[in-house]
């Protein structure tokens, strides 16, 4: 894995335009829970919600008598409430994925975070504390990879050039602009093609050509799960191990596999607000999810890899996730700045 550079700042407005500019209040009581000794902070749905209060919430609420109050929602709104009311903050720990969790770190959100304040920060891989200018630390990581129906394709991908494959035309499904993958997809197509994140030319050419080959651009989890279970897609580009493994879990002929030049991440990581009402109870939270055996409990109920390098996973959990040396991150501080005019390229350009 290549060394991500730590971001820098870049312009406001272009920021609030990514992120969506609204302002909003979540009604938290906030003020009112941080004098009964409790912390406000943000969670997944679904089996990630799941896992997370079992093996996370609950564990540190009996162990410590801090009451967690996690909110369910979109992250685009969790960050926007963050800076609109960055004075006096509804969330003390906001939990982000990218790329509104670089954009939290851009925006300055989050306070520095310590191992005299963290003391498990030592057992991190720098690459999960650094990248946000040890500003957030990530709590796991998933991989992006390709699934395919093993029944239907002619032959196997091996390589995300694959995607590009004559015998997959009409059978692929790739992310739509703006969900979970889909600036990847832009990333990896530039890096294919001879270009980077400052040059990406060379991926709109890459994905008009590709176009012919989408069945479908996939808007979340469902989309891939009913196009690949009913076959009318072969190959899905750019998703989680979360919606193969769910066919492949209910006896569907489908693999997933980490392409060869690299999984692509996704990452969850912790920011503890600026202002935050209760930042030790934050850092003691945070600690107490970067442990040992918190890190194995959670990340084999939600089948991601820990950040804590002495975390052991199970065998069932280590065969869907990447190894750390097969991830590829690049620079999101880079392609933040582009996203509105990257979607409005693939509008024009990419979309059916």
């Amino acid at each position: 894995m290549k060394d991500v550079p730590a971001i820098e700042g870049i312009n406001r407005r272009k920021l609030i335009k990514a992120t969506g500019g609204l302002a909003i209040t979540l009604g938290l009581g906030v003020p009112a829970l941080a004098q009964q000794g409790g912390l406000a902070t943000t969670v997944f749905g679904g089996a990630y919600e799941r896992e997370y209060r079992k093996n996370v919430i609950e564990p540190f609420e009996k162990e410590t008598g801090a009451k967690v109050l996690a909110k369910l929602g979109s992250t685009s709104e969790w960050l926007t409430n963050a800076l609109v009311n960055r004075s006096s903050p509804e969330i003390d720990l906001l939990m982000l994925p990218y790329p509104d969790s670089m954009k939290a770190v851009l925006e300055d959100i989050g306070m520095p975070l310590s191992v005299a304040d963290i003391p498990n920060l030592r057992d991190v891989d720098p690459v999960w504390f650094d990248q946000y200018n040890k500003q957030a630390v990530a709590l796991d990581y998933v991989g992006y990879g390709i699934a395919y129906r093993e029944d239907l394709v002619p032959t196997p991908p091996t390589s995300w050039k694959d995607l590009w494959n004559p015998a997959y035309k009409g059978k692929v499904t790739v992310p739509d602009i703006g969900q979970w993958g889909s600036w990847e997809l832009i990333v990896i197509s530039a890096l294919l093609n001879g270009g980077s994140e400052d040059n990406l030319d060379p991926a709109f050419k890459a994905l008009k050509e590709l176009k012919p080959h989408v069945r479908q651009f996939f808007k979340g989890g469902g989309d891939i799960s009913n196009l690949l279970g009913s076959g009318e897609a072969w190959v899905c580009g750019m998703t989680t191990n979360i919606p193969a493994y769910g066919l492949i879990d209910a006896g569907k002929p489908v693999k997933f596999i980490f392409p060869s030049e690299g999984a692509m991440v996704g990452a969850a990581s912790y920011h503890v607000a600026k202002n935050a009402k209760n930042a030790a109870l934050c850092w003691k939270f945070i600690n107490f999810a970067l442990s040992r055996p918190i890190q194995e409990n959670f990340c084999n109920g939600v089948v991601a890899a820990p950040t804590n390098v002495t975390a052991v996973i199970n065998e069932r959990t280590r065969q869907r996730v990447p190894d750390h040396g097969h991830l590829k991150l690049f620079n999101w501080a880079k392609i933040i700045p582009q996203m509105s005019d990257l979607a409005d390229r693939w509008n024009q350009e990419v979309a059916f």
